[in-house]
């Protein structure tokens, strides 16, 4: 149920945002749509009940409707022409690059924060995980 929330947003918003914001640079519409990406996070450090999951989703998923079909217009913008594949490519490589330290991270995190196994009088610590 949660898991459906963000592909439904998106199918959804991107359209509707792209067309209302087209007049907007595509880079002003970049750096907002990431600050709401970023605000997402802060549901999960006030709360990790599932209310706070579902609006992180949503919140993730509106910064991302804002952020992702600027960032192709922009990459095709500042693209010599004839070079657009080759740019798309390149602003999809952070991304890429950020997912083996992502996982390796969020691994140690997960272990120190919020064990699989608790010994007794032990307790999870999530809402510190994710303000870190």
């Amino acid at each position: 149920a949660v898991y459906s929330i963000n592909p439904a947003l998106i199918i959804i918003m991107v359209p509707i945002i792209t067309a209302a914001t087209s007049s907007v640079d595509p880079l002003v519409m970049i750096h907002y749509g990431t600050y709401v990406s970023a605000l997402s996070v802060f549901f999960l450090v006030l709360s990790t009940s599932l209310p706070a999951c579902i609006l992180f989703v949503i919140t993730l998923s509106i910064g991302e409707a804002i952020w992702s079909p600027r960032l192709y217009d922009y990459t095709t913008t500042v693209a010599p022409e004839g070079r657009e594949g080759t740019y798309m490519a390149l602003s999809s490589a952070p991304l890429f690059l950020a997912k083996l330290p992502v996982g390796l991270i969020s691994g140690v995190l997960l272990q120190k924060y919020c064990p699989e196994h608790l010994e007794e009088g032990e307790e999870r610590h999530s809402k510190t995980m994710w303000l870190i």
